[in-house]
């Protein structure tokens, strides 16, 4: 079996795991629910935001809290991405996932004509607005 593998060394290690009965690590944390899964990923971005914000110098860091619609500020020269634009973009990119892929890019491409609006519309809120949800 492993001299079978040795030319590809990922199914070298899967063999090598297999013969040793070692099972993989889960790819994503403990979660309750998928819900509290998105909201630590959540937080965990904005945190990461965060942080990285208040190493400027001079940076005073604000919490906005307001929703989404109530936000009053928006980039001066921002074009939005076209629906066009974001097909293009995802039909160029290559059709495999990994575990961490909210949906299996087959999947996302095979129903774009549906999902085609609201992702355009949630790229371009979130380049414009600068909002990032605190739940999903």
């Amino acid at each position: 079996m492993v001299s079978t593998n040795s030319a590809t060394p990922k199914q070298l290690w899967e063999c090598i795991n297999k013969i040793l009965h070692r099972r993989p690590a889960p790819s994503l944390p403990t979660h309750a629910s998928i819900k509290s899964l998105c909201n630590s990923f959540s937080s965990h971005f904005k945190d990461k935001i965060s942080v990285i914000q208040s190493t400027f110098t001079g940076h005073t860091p604000h919490t906005v809290h307001a929703d989404f619609p109530q936000l009053n500020f928006q980039l001066a020269s921002f074009e939005p991405a076209t629906t066009t634009e974001v097909r293009k973009i995802i039909m160029s990119s290559p059709s495999k996932s990994c575990d961490l892929d909210p949906i299996p890019t087959i999947l996302l491409k095979a129903c774009l004509d549906v999902l085609i609006k609201p992702i355009t519309d949630i790229i371009n809120a979130s380049l414009c607005y600068g909002f990032f949800p605190d739940d999903f």
